[in-house]
């Protein structure tokens, strides 16, 4: 009969106010629940520390390094903002009792789990963005940091430098949160020139029914394949909160 290895024993750990306790690009495998004092849990952007979360006693540190199912970088340092006290535990603790689950219930987790941590990179990212007051065309072309989704959603934009300008029709082929790719109508050029660095106000209602509006500055300007349409290239350059948490929870993978 093959008997359970034993299990690695729980620790308690304490750190005082300002100390790491988990460094965000690190590797590693612990995770903590908070047993006493305040943790915050932050992302570095540039040279500022952005704060996503400060949590308290029973809440719990490194989660997704189990969640993940393999070793990592942390995705977030933690940092203790009084004297805390943690319980470390290992993985293979966790992962054990994982697997005596009932399947359907284990089966649930993962679909619950999996929900988590998308949502986690996704407030990462919005919590970045907040420090960026202005968005660079060049900088967001080159990086395409963000999930970016095929459409084919009818639009509407106009030049912003112009009071009054008549909405133009178009399509929107692919959207991120850096910005969007429109098919359009040679003609609309025709009135209003549609060159590099010029800025439109974009609208549309996304497929799940949602309404978005952004500004956005034309990047690249090239014919299509398609005689009489041009493919339009833009990098978003102001949106709204609202718009951006709409836009994002739609292009959740």
């Amino acid at each position: 009969m093959n008997e359970k290895q034993p299990l690695p024993p729980n620790l308690h750990l304490s750190f005082r106010k300002g100390d790491l306790i988990v460094k965000e690009g690190d590797y590693g495998i612990s995770i903590y629940r908070i047993l006493k004092g305040k943790v915050a849990i932050t992302i570095q952007s540039g040279k500022k520390e952005i704060r996503l979360a400060t949590l308290g006693p029973g809440e719990i540190i490194g989660e997704v390094t189990f969640l993940n199912q393999n070793i990592e970088p942390r995705s977030a340092s933690a940092r203790a903002l009084e004297d805390t006290q943690v319980e470390v535990w290992h993985p293979s603790r966790l992962a054990r009792e994982y697997e005596e689950m009932e399947p359907i219930i284990r089966y649930i987790s993962d679909q619950v789990l999996g929900r988590l941590i998308r949502m986690n990179k996704f407030i990462g990212q919005l919590g970045s963005k907040r420090f960026r007051k202005t968005i660079e065309p060049e900088t967001i072309a080159s990086q395409r940091s963000f999930y970016r989704k095929d459409l084919d959603t009818s639009c509407e934009y106009r030049p912003l430098d112009i009071r009054k300008a008549a909405w133009l029709k178009g399509k929107i082929r692919n959207i991120s949160l850096n910005g969007l790719g429109l098919d359009v109508s040679t003609r609309n050029n025709v009135n209003f020139p549609h060159e590099s660095g010029k800025v439109f106000r974009v609208r549309t209602t996304l497929p799940n029914g949602k309404e978005v509006e952004v500004d956005a500055k034309i990047v690249t300007v090239k014919k299509s394949e398609i005689p009489g349409r041009l493919d339009v290239g833009l990098a978003i350059v102001n949106i709204t909160e609202e718009a951006r948490k709409t836009l994002g929870f739609f292009l959740m993978p």
